[in-house]
């Protein structure tokens, strides 16, 4: 039977089409969503990784799940942009967002999440256990909607979730602050509100993935979890001297405005030596009986907005980006609804996917190097490919 496999996506909007190509290059694109779900006895997801999950639910080949981020019709039919729009803050409108998923997912959107999960066979043969991450807006707790409970003796019970497809990922990626304009609400739970589950801290879920699976049973060394990203900008401060670049940091005051963008920014960003690392203790460090670039049963596959050391320790733009593209992918929101930006990041996904630009490893040092996990996405794949064999 081998491993416990594990499939994790990120949160990040549109961004999320790194992670539909990610999985085009690992499975092809005429794969379909059972196929690639079969691979796996666990998939867990949170905000635009969500989207994508609801699109391996929905049985919809990989290619046709990239072209729902690739299509601005779609994009739009999710970010419903507000017809008044004040700069700062909310600019969609929670409620058609309900709308344009369940459109997106005519078949199983409108199933409840257990019902949905138990006709497809995960890797071990039972039905795969689906997780998605949410925040109860009137709580305060994070929320996970499983397809099945979590119960083990001595660790209490995780309930099975009652929303639907369609609601579970509507919960999951109602993005605060500068996004939507107000709590989602289901039409299958009367009174409860929620927000994006990246205000629980799980942006990156595959720590709490991990977690479901240990309460689950699973021995935490027989865990294997590939953790798909979906970028993450990482740029070091400047030299001091007045050298004004993109691929630098700038420094802003603090003041009402910048502080709420720093809270909308915080809660979906991803530091690689939290979730992921954390995630690597949880399941014994490096795993045994295995040689390089296998050095940890977490494999992360995120491409990164960072700069590079060239041979003389100098910081440079990577390869097949300019400045003007760099400083463009920095400022890009997770809302890219017009066709130009989608194209950017897809420019941007192609280069990782051939090795052009940094991968985010486990943990990272100081000097950039990787402590854990691989810089390349061809070393991650590999590392993948024979963890799992």
């Amino acid at each position: 039977m081998g491993r416990y496999r594990i499939l994790t996506l990120d949160g990040g909007g549109s961004w999320a089409l790194i992670e539909a190509m990610t999985l085009i290059d690992i499975f092809g694109e005429k794969e379909t969503g059972h196929g690639v779900l079969k691979q796996f006895d666990m998939v867990a997801s949170n905000s635009g990784g969500s989207i994508v999950l609801g699109g391996l639910v929905e049985d919809m080949t990989l290619a046709q799940i990239r072209d729902v981020f690739l299509s601005e019709a779609s994009r739009k039919s999710v970010f419903a942009r507000k017809t008044l729009h004040l700069p700062g803050l909310e600019k969609y409108e929670t409620p058609k967002k309900l709308d344009g998923l369940r459109a997106a997912f005519p078949r199983h959107g409108d199933k409840p999440l257990p019902e949905a999960a138990a006709d497809i066979p995960g890797h071990s043969g039972k039905p795969v256990h689906l997780l998605v991450i949410s925040f109860n807006y009137d709580t305060n707790r994070g929320v996970f909607f499983r397809s099945a409970v979590a119960s083990r003796k001595g660790w209490g019970t995780g309930a099975v979730g009652t929303a639907t497809v369609a609601e579970a990922i509507h919960a999951s990626s109602n993005a605060p602050i500068r996004y939507f304009d107000g709590p989602a609400k289901l039409p299958s739970q009367t009174g409860k509100r929620y927000w994006d589950g990246a205000i629980s801290g799980g942006n990156n879920p595959v720590l709490m993935a991990v977690s479901e699976a240990i309460v689950l049973g699973q021995d935490p060394k027989n865990i294997a979890a590939l953790s798909l990203g979906t970028g993450a900008t990482s740029l070091p401060f400047g030299p001091g001297d007045g050298t004004e670049s993109p691929i630098f940091q700038t420094i802003h005051q603090s003041g009402l405005t910048t502080d709420l963008e720093k809270i909308a920014g915080a809660i979906l960003d991803d530091p690689p030596d939290v979730a992921t690392f954390m995630a690597h203790v949880m399941t014994g460090g490096p795993p045994a009986g295995f040689e390089h670039p296998v050095d940890s049963s977490i494999v992360r596959l995120n491409p990164m907005i960072a700069p590079v050391l060239d041979e003389s320790g100098k910081f440079v733009l990577p390869e097949g980006l300019d400045a003007d593209a760099f400083e463009s992918l920095v400022k890009l929101d997770l809302d890219a609804v017009d066709q130009s930006q989608v194209e950017e990041i897809e420019h941007f996904a192609n280069i990782w996917l051939n090795g052009f630009v940094a991968n985010q490893p486990v943990r990272v040092g100081s000097d950039l190097t990787p402590e854990i996990g691989q810089a390349r996405y061809a070393d991650a794949k590999q590392a993948w490919k024979e963890l799992t064999a």
